[in-house]
């Protein structure tokens, strides 16, 4: 199993999880959680069972990671209703993102001679690019 720090971190600073929750869904004492939390430890201390446990947890599906295309998807869902968009687009991706675990798209060009110098973007579709903006928009 790999282990993201990154992810198992985000999880458990959230707050938002009640860390009594975390305990009974993990097996994580709650005062090792709430000590992370409060600053009291800090995460590298943890154990790597800690850590392993966390990350069996989410990669069961019980937490997702998300980005915010909301304004993105609007623009392109515009885009695609007035006719601005053919089959394929051109993407430019940012930079990594160690919780979404891939490079999250940042804009998007009708056609190649419009591409910024400098810009780097590949050709999809463009059903596939809203596709991966939606799923990766989406928090369960």
């Amino acid at each position: 199993m790999k282990i993201n720090t990154t992810r198992v971190n985000m999880v458990l600073n959230n707050k938002a999880i009640p860390a009594d929750y975390l305990e009974n869904e993990l097996g994580i004492s709650r005062s090792v959680i709430e000590k992370v939390r409060d600053d009291e430890s800090e995460f590298k201390n943890l154990t790597l069972d800690v850590a392993a446990k966390i990350q069996k947890w989410i990669d069961d599906g019980n937490y997702t990671f998300s980005y915010d295309y909301s304004e993105l998807i609007e623009d392109l869902e515009a885009d695609i209703a007035e006719g601005l968009t053919d089959d394929y687009l051109f993407i430019v991706r940012g930079d990594y993102n160690e919780a979404l675990e891939k490079c999250p798209i940042t804009d998007y060009y009708y056609r190649q001679d419009e591409i910024d110098d400098g810009d780097i973007a590949e050709k999809v579709l463009t059903a596939s690019a809203l596709a991966e903006m939606k799923q990766d928009n989406s928090i369960f």
